[in-house]
């Protein structure tokens, strides 16, 4: 198989070139769009991998241009963007296919494969299940390479479950999906079929519960067992020969990465130096291309502290492009400078295999309010983000305002809110030698407290001030200061106060509610927003115990009238599992009658709330029940 990898990263190009080599690929390797395009319309190739950030030509521009031509071979854009609106964009260029960088090369060959499959023709891909393999196209099958011989009925058995592998099938599905009603099959018949089935499965030398039976439920495909101890030895050595090339290819390619560091380092040093009309657009454009590409590198060859940090460099990057009027403020300069010099000490860490990014955690996320500019604040973001916080300083209450939407209508979807910071940082300290902020800018402040309180009642707020006696910690707390701070303080002793207090937000908890009225049920996930539950809204009752198993919510909120099911049935369902015997049950109902609140009692429920509900009352009911049950896990027996 040929393939065309245009990308300008000589690093990136030379270990994927190796490893492409590897597997039998012939590969042309060329840095920039133009070439790109004239290659893949001059030669044939069986695939195209495309950067996006290209020289000349961009790889979405290119791609288009290539579809808009009517070029026909599968095209899998290979890029460090992976924003949901970047990939929607890819696709809808004509990309087949969209890998993040940093990518398990395991998973990149084996998408390569499923596209290549599909440009030969193969209008199905081979089903597979361990070592079984069921070909659609020429209806065979086969395990561990043996041929196995089957009956129609028994090949569409197979075939159904191999099309749905996680999916229990019970008697009656698999009558209705696969036998008329002309045959008048019974449950029997299933079971006969299944039986030889198993048989001529086992005979190839698979296990006899391959196709397992769910007691109760059904049947289905029993989960793949674990490697052998040759298997896990094998995939061992082929991981220390890759992370070997890797390190090998860094080590031939660090040089660049360094040159490209050294760029970013200079044109931060002129901002320091120039102030906001320190860098042409230009300029500015060619850093962020800098940055980016500095990402994909690192990233791919594991070294995630530097990939993170060039993705910070770059969103700083083009978000002083963004500001009104341009350029960049004196605060970003200074953000841009730390991150930058803290990313040369990541280069000189050793290449790891890679953990693709998009299951790889977040970091955790600060913003800090500073209307002072205070040198203060600005040692403590660098130290934030030497050990891992993206940290960020906002230089006025308005600039922070509109990060937290604070101007945004309350009634707007919470799916169209930007998710606010992990933690918020609030300096009321005017300056090394006077502490004392003017009045009117302190009221300012706390006016501004007050509103993250409303708007976000579950974001941490810490606040530095130089006043900390009784009467301004009090005034403080009622306004929404989650934690106070006497300045003079030590950077070092305030970041561990963030990193405390970071550790101890956990995850969020999960919530069901259950509920047919689906209009009420929107406003009530609407009104729970502000205090970050994670929340899953069912309708049908009847689709409850299925989706519980999938969530495992922390706590459930049953309505009482419901069809088909009641929430007093669904909550004696739950009681009557071992496991969810203390699982906190909340009722929301429209009946404010004693006998239905004792009947829920009864059942089990935590608490009662009768319709309609607030928000902020509702949200602490809940809470508290979560809180109790917490307690009661971790109080000693």
């Amino acid at each position: 198989m040929r393939v065309l990898l245009v990308d300008d990263d000589s690093a990136l190009a030379q270990l994927l070139t190796s490893q492409l080599s590897d597997h039998r690929y012939i590969v042309d390797c060329v840095t920039d769009g133009e070439t790109g395009w004239a290659y893949a319309t001059t030669f044939e190739y069986d695939l195209v991998v495309l950067d996006w950030m290209l020289p000349q030509l961009n790889g979405v521009r290119l791609c288009q241009r290539l579809r808009a031509q009517g070029y026909g071979m599968p095209i899998l854009l290979l890029t460090v963007k992976n924003g949901s609106v970047d990939k929607i964009e890819g696709l809808e260029a004509g990309a087949d296919d969209y890998v993040v960088k940093p990518f398990d090369m395991g998973e990149l060959l084996a998408r390569m494969r499923v596209l290549l499959r599909r440009s030969h023709l193969e209008n199905e891909p081979i089903l597979s299940w361990g070592e079984l393999r069921l070909d659609p196209i020429s209806c065979e099958v086969h395990y561990k390479g043996q041929l196995i011989t089957l009956t129609a009925k028994e090949y569409s058995l197979l075939e159904l479950f191999l099309r749905d592998p996680h999916q229990v099938f019970s008697a009656t599905a698999l009558l209705s999906k696969l036998w008329s009603a002309d045959e008048f099959p019974s449950e029997a018949t299933v079971r006969s079929h299944l039986r030889r089935l198993r048989q001529k499965l086992h005979q190839a030398g698979a296990a006899t519960d391959l196709i397992e039976t769910v007691h109760g439920l059904g049947y289905r495909l029993k989960s793949r067992q674990l490697a052998s101890a040759p298997e896990i030895a094998r995939a061992s050595e082929r991981e220390a020969r890759y992370l070997e090339g890797l390190t090998q290819a860094w080590h031939a390619h660090k040089g660049e990465s360094v040159a490209r560091w050294e760029t970013l380092l200079q044109i931060s040093k002129t901002l320091q130096e120039k102030g906001e009309k320190g860098l042409s657009e230009q300029q500015q454009m060619q850093a962020v291309q800098i940055a980016h590409s500095l990402a994909g590198t690192l990233g791919t060859f594991g070294l995630m502290e530097g990939y993170r940090l060039s993705l910070q460099a770059e969103q700083l990057l083009l978000q002083a492009g963004t500001r009104p009027g341009s350029g960049f403020s004196a605060i970003q300069a200074a953000q841009l400078d730390t991150v930058i010099t803290t990313l040369g000490h990541a280069l000189d860490d050793v290449p790891k295999l890679v953990c693709p990014v998009d299951k790889g955690p977040k970091p955790p996320t600060v913003l800090m309010v500073d209307v002072n500019g205070m040198s203060y604040i600005q040692q403590l973001m660098a130290m934030a983000v030497g050990q891992g916080v993206e940290a960020t300083i906002s230089a006025s209450v308005e600039a922070a305002a509109d990060t937290l939407s604070l101007n945004t209508p309350v009634q707007t979807s919470p799916e169209l809110l930007p998710p606010p910071p992990d933690m918020l940082l609030i300096n009321l300290v005017a300056g090394e030698t006077n502490a004392v902020l003017d009045e009117p800018i302190l009221q300012k402040l706390l006016h501004f407290i007050q509103a993250i309180a409303r708007r976000w009642p579950q974001l941490p707020v810490m606040v530095i001030t130089p006043q900390a006696d009784f009467g301004n910690r009090l005034d403080l707390v009622r306004r929404g200061g989650a934690l106070v701070l006497e300045y003079p303080i030590a950077p070092s002793d305030v970041l561990s106060m963030i990193n405390q207090t970071l550790q101890g937000i956990t995850r969020l908890s999960k919530i069901m509610i259950v509920d047919d009225d689906a209009h009420y049920l929107k406003q009530v996930v609407q009104l729970l927003h502000p205090w970050n539950f994670e929340i899953t809204p069912l309708t049908n009752p009847q689709r409850f115990w299925t989706l519980f198993n999938q969530i495992l919510p922390d706590l459930v909120v049953l309505d009482v009238e419901m069809p088909y099911i009641n929430g007093f049935e669904l909550a004696q369902v739950l009681r009557s599992h071992a496991r969810w015997q203390h699982l906190p049950i909340v009722f929301l109902s429209v009946h404010s009658d004693r006998t239905k609140k004792e009947q829920a009692f009864a059942l089990g429920a935590d608490d009662y709330i009768t319709k309609p509900v607030q928000g902020k009352a509702f949200a602490t009911r809940l809470m508290n029940r979560l809180n109790r049950a917490a307690n009661d896990i971790r109080r000693p027996a």
